[in-house]
């Protein structure tokens, strides 16, 4: 998704007639191709890199204050999102760790209703199959279980954290 900065840095390197591979000579890339995905990334994903932000900004003889304010209304929208996001309702649902980085997910039974339930219900899974489990009890919050059916935690989602990898099965 476009962002506020990324189009704003996609408009002054065009202005300059410049395209991504000369912006990446520009700020210091030998590999070319590595800079121009850097810079894609920047302008289309508003993925940052600190570093490539700085080098971009003076290459460019651009405000960096300005790109700064960019930078930081972009992460507010952002934060709002992630808040909107996290506070929907799910229905609860657990995760079985087959192997490292493979995960499958799975619904409750239907007889489920309360945390407590669910807990157990996950917890005698992860015993009985010796494998570790998340009860996903929503967005936020998130219960990890060992293989021998104790609780290893309780997380709570943040604004910036990275969920659990995992690949979906079906």
């Amino acid at each position: 998704m476009v962002k506020l900065t990324g189009k704003y840095l996609k408009k002054e390197r065009l202005k300059q007639n410049l395209n991504t591979a000369e912006l990446a000579r520009l700020i210091g890339y030998k590999n070319v191709s590595k800079g121009m995905n850097r810079i894609v990334d920047l302008e289309r994903e508003n993925i940052i890199i600190p570093e490539v932000l700085v080098k971009i900004v003076k290459a460019l003889n651009l405000d960096r204050e300005y790109v700064n304010s960019l930078v930081k209304k972009d992460r507010d929208e952002d934060r709002r999102k992630f808040e909107k996001w996290v506070s929907e309702p799910i229905k609860m649902y657990y995760v079985i760790r087959i192997i490292p980085a493979i995960y499958m997910s799975y619904d409750l039974p239907s007889n489920i209703k309360s945390e407590n339930e669910a807990i157990n219900f996950v917890a005698e899974i992860a015993k009985n199959k010796h494998k570790k489990c998340c009860l996903v009890l929503s967005r936020k919050e998130k219960i990890y279980i060992d293989e021998g059916g104790e609780i290893e935690g309780r997380f709570e989602t943040e604004y910036g954290d990275e969920d659990y990898p995992c690949v979906r099965v079906k």
